[in-house]
């Protein structure tokens, strides 16, 4: 396998993307190049050089067990030489013991190169401020939370995504009514009236997005939208520099009754919300047909942060573009305890007062 580092080519330091301005950026001699203008200095001699078969490590006396690389594949950094392990869908890489970003060339190619790639605009402070902001106010939230020091661990990593263009015709009937009700000086009315409702039309959609790795929750991935697409360019690893960054492991086809079911979802509630001025609606047939459906892969920036607290695992994820955060909290159930005492002490008190006020009067 080929890897792309990306050095600088004025002094040969590690190159990261840069959220802020967008280019290739060297931290040493601030050297700034656009991602697509960068060249590897060295691509010829890192194609030639680039070893990323595991077996092929084992057989030059690596000290890896049977069985440890299972699932993992090692690859050697051409700038130190240091091994670099990582799982089978990951495709941008830092060494360990250098930093050098690396990117492996054929985790994106062919069938596998995504056609678009939205580049990150927050960075990783941007990150921690986010978290910050979430866990500010939460009261029941137990106080380690608060301590950013907390975090176990904070990624910048490219999620692989299929988006979708489709169009969904449908057509409904409703069942609804009107009730008018009024009254004269012996008795109330009520009249209802009966109607049948008939809507048809169809939705056009673009770019639907859907998670394409089995390690991210879907319900996660979901939270964070959107994205916008309109800040998506055509892909070039380059983008990838200084983020990790994981190749498909769903394949579309696995995607397409999920996204479907969106689909048909939104087109039911939009067609549903023209029917009004009834009192109620109600479907009595329906008749949703496809009328067309295809797909793209893009990679979309998403920052994670791990924490751990009493034995279980919390993950938060901010979205890369927008900085839309989400997460999952616990709840500190001394705090909790201590909430519902005040609280029941607070009602009572309250009772009594009134009590005391009617005895008064």
């Amino acid at each position: 396998m080929g890897l792309t580092e990306y050095e600088c080519p004025a002094c040969g330091g590690v190159m990261n993307f840069d959220t802020k301005n967008q280019m290739l950026s060297c931290p040493f001699c601030d050297t700034k190049i656009k991602v697509q203008d960068y060249v590897a200095p060295r691509q010829e001699e890192q194609d030639k050089d680039a070893k990323a078969d595991s077996n092929e490590w084992l057989s030059e006396g690596t000290e890896w067990k049977p069985g440890e690389t299972d699932g993992m594949v090692v690859y050697s950094c051409q700038s130190c030489g240091g091994e670099i392990v990582a799982s089978e869908n990951e495709g941008s890489l830092t060494c360990p013991f250098c930093s050098n970003n690396v990117v492996v060339k054929e985790k994106f190619s062919g069938d596998l190169r995504p056609d678009y790639v939205i580049p990150f605009k927050k960075d990783k402070q941007d990150a921690m401020d986010a978290y910050s902001g979430y866990v500010k106010g939460k009261f029941l939230l137990p106080k380690v939370f608060f301590e950013q020091n907390h975090i176990d661990k904070i990624r910048g990593i490219y999620i692989p995504y299929w988006l979708y263009d489709g169009k969904i015709n449908a057509s409904y009937r409703y069942n609804a009514t009107k009730v008018r009700t009024w009254s004269d000086s012996d008795y109330n009315y009520t009249e209802t009236s009966f109607f049948e409702v008939d809507r048809a039309g169809s939705e056009s959609f673009s770019h639907v997005p859907h998670d394409a790795s089995k390690e991210m929750p879907d319900d996660l991935m979901e939270s964070i939208e959107p994205f916008d697409f309109k800040e998506a360019v055509p892909f070039n690893s380059g983008y990838l520099a200084g983020f990790l960054a994981n190749r498909y492991d769903i394949n579309a086809e696995e995607t397409k009754t999920h996204i479907l079911d969106r689909m048909k979802h939104t087109v039911e509630n939009d067609i549903r919300n023209t029917v009004t001025g009834y009192s109620t609606v109600n479907i009595a047939s329906k008749d949703q047909t496809i009328g067309s459906l295809s797909h793209q892969y893009a990679l979309y920036p998403v920052w994670l942060l791990n924490t751990s607290w009493n034995g279980n695992n919390y993950l938060f994820a901010m979205n890369g573009q927008n900085g839309k955060f989400v997460g999952n909290l616990p709840v500190d159930k001394v705090k909790a305890f201590f909430l519902y005492i005040l609280s029941a002490l607070g009602f009572t008190a309250l009772a009594v007062i009134v009590c005391l006020i009617i005895i008064s009067m």
